[in-house]
């Protein structure tokens, strides 16, 4: 993982002290591979090459590769390496204790998960 800028050392929510102003942070974290993917040598087809992209490591035959975006940029990117502890305090936590203080937010988690996993 690449190391956060100046830019981002205050986090997602910086800058929203004021009323009226918004902003939408969006990070994604990689899922890691099952026990059953593991188990079948299966390989993820999503690559984390820095802290805020993605790449698509698709199968499809290089006449179709071209048609589809093998890139994707986001506010942050999480690896599947990393947990879910340091998810919560570099993409979530700040937004969700923001409430304590007035500040109106949301958090949107969304993706495919497994029961053994849920927090």
């Amino acid at each position: 993982m690449g190391a956060m800028g100046a830019a981002d050392a205050d986090g997602p929510m910086h800058g929203l002290s004021g009323g009226g102003e918004e902003k939408f942070f969006v990070s994604v974290r990689l899922r890691p591979l099952n026990e059953k993917e593991i188990a079948r040598n299966d390989v993820s087809d999503w690559e984390s090459i820095n802290y805020d992209t993605v790449i698509y490591r698709n199968n499809l035959p290089v006449s179709e590769r071209s048609m589809y975006p093998t890139a994707y940029t986001f506010d942050r990117v999480f690896g599947s390496d990393c947990s879910t502890k340091h998810v919560y305090g570099e993409g979530a936590k700040e937004v969700a204790l923001s409430v304590v203080s007035g500040i109106n937010s949301s958090v949107f988690a969304y993706g495919k998960t497994y029961s053994e996993w849920n927090y």
